[in-house]
């Protein structure tokens, strides 16, 4: 799917993402590498989004970049979230909310979205599961599923 956006950042080469892949030992889905590589994160037109249950609706205010151009960038959100164990170890935040929630993606062959709602992050520095939820079986449904307010 082609988004639009209101801003986006400078253009990726697929050596840039194997870059991050092997600073971390993790292996992003497919999907969300082309997506990189098209759009590099930024703030799309369409970002209105629900959970699948439907209990949530949010927007997505960023894709975080692969880039050094901004603070909110995607190896920042690992190191401060999945470094730290914030999000649960087979997560990695792609995207904010308006309040600062996040968007994260699994770091599998699967690439399900989740909505991970910070207004409900522990002292303890835990998110619970109770406020980890679906938005889409993978991340080429959810960037199609998104829609302006």
């Amino acid at each position: 799917m082609e988004l639009n956006f209101e801003f986006s950042f400078k253009p990726l080469v697929s050596q840039d993402i194997e870059a991050f892949e092997n600073e971390y030992g993790i292996n992003l889905p497919e999907n969300y590498k082309r997506f990189l590589l098209l759009n590099n994160g930024g703030k799309p037109v369409k970002r209105r989004f629900k959970t699948a249950d439907g209990t949530i609706t949010s927007s997505v205010m960023l894709f975080l970049p692969l880039s050094k151009e901004t603070d909110s960038n995607l190896e920042s959100f690992y190191e401060k979230y999945c470094t730290n164990k914030i999000v649960p170890s087979n997560l990695i935040p792609i995207g904010v909310d308006p309040a600062d929630s996040l968007i994260c993606l699994t770091i599998s062959e699967q690439d399900k979205v989740y909505f991970c709602d910070m207004d409900y992050f522990e002292e303890d520095n835990e998110l619970k599961n109770d406020y980890v939820n679906l938005i889409s079986e993978n991340f080429t449904l959810f960037l199609n599923s998104l829609y302006e307010a």
